[in-house]
């Protein structure tokens, strides 16, 4: 479960680097921006309020991963299992991973279904910028943003696990850019 919980969170940053018109490498799978090193930490410290002794633990590890990107870090295991604290993941009925191909479902079906592999991650980022494309303006891309985060809470059952605060601590972590705000989009639609 952590490791699908990981694919889904590093699938939504692509999604969000993408939507940013951002691309994603299909030879380090580094999400332009949005390094998962800094996101799972800042989403767990706000979570338990930065006082968990296992916050400093992701957090070093975190720190150490940070430059190596996403599938090359060698910690990944120890970021997939605090991943798995944050996103839940629950089958819905009927859902099907493999369903549209287009539009925001069939990109919520490529997260879900999503590996965390580099070409993978950057066939979502790719999917996206398709889909960015369509935004009239500012306002219309965060406005697909946000209802993908909803289409992945109710097609799929991703959900996430904190509270506003965590999201609130990814502004901190990542300074406050198109691909941040988002990445932050996507998840509160996950709330």
């Amino acid at each position: 479960m952590a490791s699908s919980a990981l694919s889904v969170l590093s699938g939504i940053a692509a999604a969000a680097a993408g939507l940013a018109g951002e691309k994603v490498s299909k030879t380090t799978g580094t999400v332009p921006g949005l390094d998962l090193a800094a996101i799972v930490p800042a989403l767990l410290g706000s979570k338990t309020g930065g006082s968990s002794s296992i916050v400093g633990k992701i957090a070093s590890v975190a720190s150490v991963a940070a430059k190596s990107g996403l599938v090359n870090s060698s910690n990944i295991g120890k970021i997939a299992d605090v991943a798995g604290s944050l996103i839940s993941l629950t089958k819905k009925t009927g859902a099907k991973e493999t369903a549209a191909t287009d539009g925001i479902a069939g990109l919520a079906a490529a997260i879900v279904g999503g590996s965390g592999k580099a070409a993978n991650l950057a066939s979502i980022a790719t999917t996206a910028a398709k889909l960015a494309k369509t935004a009239k303006d500012n306002k219309a891309l965060m406005d697909i943003a946000s209802k993908l985060g909803k289409t992945l809470s109710s097609k799929f059952g991703v959900s996430f696990n904190g509270a506003g605060t965590a999201i609130t601590a990814l502004g901190k972590v990542l300074e406050g850019d198109t691909k941040t705000a988002l990445f932050q989009a996507i998840l509160k639609g996950l709330v």
